[in-house]
């Protein structure tokens, strides 16, 4: 491939970063439950990429690791041939064959199933496994056997392109068991152990692990240091008593402050909480700010207090800009020659991307980007500011800020936010 032919094409970069590849730039691209669709703009062929731990494909004991068990994967097969392996630097092996595709219920045949546009009668496909160390890719291509030679060179130029890390982060299985370990081994005194939806039991509290996940895939070193922080913290709490869990309003108002939550995590895992639909699949809570922690607000304390939603917001937001005076958060402006055009929080803050609630930082922020302008907050700790006027680049951040939503912990939104002094809506982009 010519140099000018590759900068044409995209990188991709696969779920948990077990893996990269490039494709040309015009294909289309789709991307559901860790699976990677690629189709040329035709659409008369399908190169579908999934990415496995070893131990949950189906295999045949004859060649441990590296042979698939097609009667798994298809529901009928017919003239199956091994092929050349790919010429990387991984191990692989390869296939062809004739097949008849019917939706499954296992994941593997998923990978077939979803090919949309072939009817339920025989079709022609390559298959290829690629592997290193602990993970496997299972690379699946149709086509129309009229066209095969029109795209098999493309495809065969993306799967040469592929590259496995070497020192693969855990899976989500085995990192909810080196959680339950290290509870275990840093708490023995505390009862521990795992529950469904990838959650942790510890003493009578239950611990969310998706949060926990996404920071180790972005940091592994600090794994253990985040777990035992949350572990010690939950001790603590669970010591509180009613002056620490119901405290008295006069107690805590200065420490009342606005988070920004994903709507569903919210209705999932925090339903009896003070706060309120947005607008992004946001919702607004409201918290108690702590050393190292923060606690939301219950409706029956809200009761206690004797105070409304109004009041509440009023408080926080008022807690909000005061917070930020006193911790001084620097702003990093991406500036051009004609002046700033992006503002960016220059370190992690639990309340950052509350900011865009916050009339100081819209004051703040007007001054170098207009009286309009849009804002990115894939997850609680980050948030962007971008000029409206910027249309050439408002596109790529777009793109930034739902791939960061993806990998995030604390996810929140994967789309972009008007400010303008009348408040805050959900961009809609260029009419």
């Amino acid at each position: 491939m010519s140099d000018l032919e590759f900068q044409e094409w995209a990188r991709y970069t696969g779920p948990a970063c077990w893996y990269s590849l490039s494709y040309p730039g015009d294909w289309v691209k789709d991307e559901k439950d860790g699976i990677l669709q690629l189709s040329p703009p035709e659409g008369e062929s399908t190169l579908t990429i999934s990415c496995h731990w070893k131990s949950v494909l189906p295999q045949t004991s004859t060649i441990a690791g590296m042979e698939m068990d097609f009667d798994q994967l298809f529901v009928r097969h017919r003239n199956i041939q091994q092929r050349t392996p790919l010429a990387i630097e991984h191990e692989s092996s390869a296939y062809s064959g004739e097949a008849i595709i019917q939706r499954k219920r296992n994941w593997w045949q998923n990978l077939v199933s979803r090919i949309p546009g072939f009817p339920q009668n025989w079709q022609f496909w390559n298959l290829w496994l690629i592997r290193e160390r602990s993970i496997q890719m299972v690379v699946t291509y149709f086509y129309d056997p009229h066209i095969k030679d029109e795209h098999f060179k493309i495809v065969q130029q993306i799967l040469h392109s592929v590259q496995i890390t070497l020192d693969p982060a855990h899976p989500p299985e085995l990192f909810a068991q080196e959680v339950l370990t290290l509870a275990e081994a840093k708490f023995p005194l505390i009862s521990s152990h795992l529950l469904p939806g990838f959650r942790l039991k510890f003493g009578e509290a239950e611990l969310n692990l998706s949060n926990f996940y996404r920071a180790y895939l972005n940091s592994r070193s600090e794994f253990e240091k985040n777990i035992t922080t949350a572990l010690a913290t939950i001790l603590q709490i669970n010591e509180w008593g009613t002056d620490q869990t119901e405290p008295e309003f006069e107690q805590v108002r200065d420490r009342i402050m606005p988070i920004l939550l994903s709507r569903d995590s919210w209705q999932n895992h925090f339903p009896n909480f003070v706060g309120e639909n947005w607008i992004a699949n946001l919702a607004i809570l409201y918290v108690v700010d702590e050393s190292n922690a923060y606690w939301y607000i219950h409706e029956k304390l809200l009761e206690k207090w004797g105070i409304n939603y109004e009041e509440i917001h009023e408080l926080a937001l008022t807690n909000l800009d005061r917070y930020f005076e006193y911790h001084q958060i620097e702003l990093i402006c991406m500036s051009r020659e004609d002046g700033p055009d992006m503002i960016i929080q220059s370190k992690p803050d639990a309340y950052n991307a509350s900011q865009v609630l916050s009339r100081g930082f819209y004051q703040q922020a007007r001054r170098f980007l207009g009286s309009e302008f849009l804002a990115g907050v894939p997850n609680r700790d980050f948030l962007l500011a971008l000029s409206l006027s910027e249309s050439q680049i408002i596109e790529k951040i777009q793109h930034n800020i739902a791939c960061d939503y993806l990998k995030m912990d604390h996810p929140l939104t994967d789309q972009l936010l008007v400010v303008t002094a009348d408040g805050v809506s959900e961009y809609c982009g260029v009419g």
